[in-house]
């Protein structure tokens, strides 16, 4: 795969990132992509997969923690809207970390690099992990 567009921006204060860059990828047609940030969130909930019970544990990080580290991709699900895969590093202000998928979090700082592709995509289907076409 070759690397079709760049895109280089700040997210707004206050914006949910995981919506926004939804709706960034909606508005600018991105099918496939990666996606890295850094900067600071808000009242951010964050997640972990268990397997043995098949869904997502949830954490609500409820104070302002530096965004270490942010990496994803987007896809688009049944092929019809966007999604954001996007795994975090929050550091708090006693210089403990936690980390997971990311399921909501406002933004007080976000400088956003996506990489957007051409060629063969993964694309999200329902209940599954990826299918590529």
């Amino acid at each position: 795969m070759k690397i079709k567009n760049a895109y280089v921006f700040r997210v707004p204060e206050g914006k949910d990132l995981v919506e926004y860059l939804e709706n960034f990828a909606r508005e600018n047609d991105v099918r496939c992509a990666s996606v890295m940030a850094i900067g600071a969130l808000k009242n951010a909930k964050i997640g972990y997969f268990s397997v043995e019970e098949g869904r997502y544990l949830k954490e609500e990080v409820r104070e302002q923690c530096e965004l270490l580290s942010a990496m994803g991709n987007i896809s688009w699900k049944e092929g019809v809207e966007p999604f954001l895969h996007m795994h975090v590093v929050l550091g708090r202000n006693d210089f403990s970390v936690i980390g997971g998928h990311l399921i909501r979090g406002e933004v007080f700082v976000a400088e956003v690099i996506i990489h957007e592709y051409d060629g063969r995509c993964p694309r999200r289907k329902f209940g599954s992990l990826y299918l590529w076409e």
